[in-house]
């Protein structure tokens, strides 16, 4: 009979070792706090925000007649494609119609991906903090989608570096 409720000791207390793991390793990847927006790609597929979650997540707001929006770009081109291995991802939500957008990417291309936010790009980005309606703008989302930082006009490596830098994974 003592074996029995060894046995059964045991048991319980690898069912509540095991509820207690799962709750602390689930703990790490919290729910997607961020804007469910969805904008459609190039090719008209929509995308949800969610979806392009990582480490970092820079949403930059931008309009092909931004003058400080194409000077920004490269910057941000040059930031995802050294930091991407590391989880920052970029996503360029363009104010614009798709038409426009496709024909500016023709003759200056990005590595990063480009959403096409003419129906409720301005809303997304006025929702996360652009009260002021100007461009660029860029919203810094954590993997929970938690805004860490906004700018408002275009930045430089360093100030991004500064928002970025301390909660990518570490170099390999």
């Amino acid at each position: 009979m003592s074996d029995r409720i060894v046995l059964i000791a045991v048991a319980v207390l690898a069912v509540m070792v095991g509820a207690a793991a799962q709750r602390w390793l689930s703990a790490g990847s919290a729910e997607w706090q961020g804007p469910e927006s969805a904008f459609p790609d190039l090719s008209g597929k929509p995308v949800r925000l969610s979806d392009e979650r990582s480490e970092v997540l820079m949403l930059n707001f931008w309009a092909s007649w931004c003058e400080p929006c194409r000077e920004e770009m490269p910057v941000l081109d040059r930031l995802y494609a050294e930091f991407r291995p590391r989880g920052l991802r970029i996503v360029g939500i363009a104010l614009e119609d798709r038409e426009g957008v496709a024909a500016f990417l023709r003759k200056f291309p990005v590595g990063y991906p480009i959403l096409v936010g003419e129906q409720g790009g301005d809303a997304l980005a006025a929702r996360l903090g652009n009260s002021a309606g100007g461009l660029p703008f860029t919203a810094v989302l954590d993997a929970s989608g938690r805004v860490l930082a906004t700018h408002l006009g275009p930045q430089t490596r360093p100030r991004f570096l500064a928002d970025i830098e301390p909660r990518l994974a570490p170099s390999r």
